[in-house]
């Protein structure tokens, strides 16, 4: 099983291990986080699947995922859009780096987030193990779900989902 790139407060490496090892001992690492969109502007988003470990059944970004030993961010961010969505061939653009720690399921997670964005309007072959479903959703009526249930999502989604309106503006 490949490495987390595990991280210094200045996104410098330092190591790697195991997702679970750093959140089970607080260490900074590196995710990717991807939003695909279509060509009517809808937003692809992911409910994942109720067998992973971090927020089961709970709706997150079209495709996100830890930057493994040896990857940059970009590299991470197009084998995280194969492996859960089977999806290749999209051009990614970069559109936020940020940092944040959150805490859920009684973990801490302590990440260096890179956002990027894509359009594509093809097929999607889902990871089951990974994903249970995806939605193609207007911008204003994901915002208004948010705003009515936001126990159905990711900590990270909603606050990932404000950096890419800012870039959106």
């Amino acid at each position: 099983m490949p490495k987390a790139v595990f991280v210094d407060e200045g996104d410098n490496v330092i190591g790697a291990g195991t997702p679970r090892e750093a959140r089970e001992k607080g260490i900074r690492h590196r995710i990717v986080r991807i939003f695909l969109l279509n060509a009517k502007g809808e937003l692809l988003i992911q409910k994942r699947s109720e067998k992973v470990v971090s927020n089961p059944n709970k709706w997150d970004h079209s495709a996100a995922g830890h930057v493994d030993e040896g990857e940059d961010y970009s590299t991470a961010a197009y084998r995280e859009l194969k492996e859960e969505l089977g999806v290749s061939g999209v051009s990614l653009r970069e559109v936020a780096r940020y940092y944040m720690e959150e805490t859920d399921e009684k973990e801490s997670k302590k990440r260096f987030n890179a956002l990027y964005v894509g359009t594509y309007n093809d097929e999607i072959v889902l990871d089951k193990k990974e994903v249970s479903e995806v939605r193609w959703i207007k911008i204003d009526e994901l915002l208004a779900w948010i705003k009515r249930q936001p126990e159905d999502f990711t900590q990270g989604f909603i606050y990932g989902l404000k950096e890419f309106l800012k870039f959106q503006k």
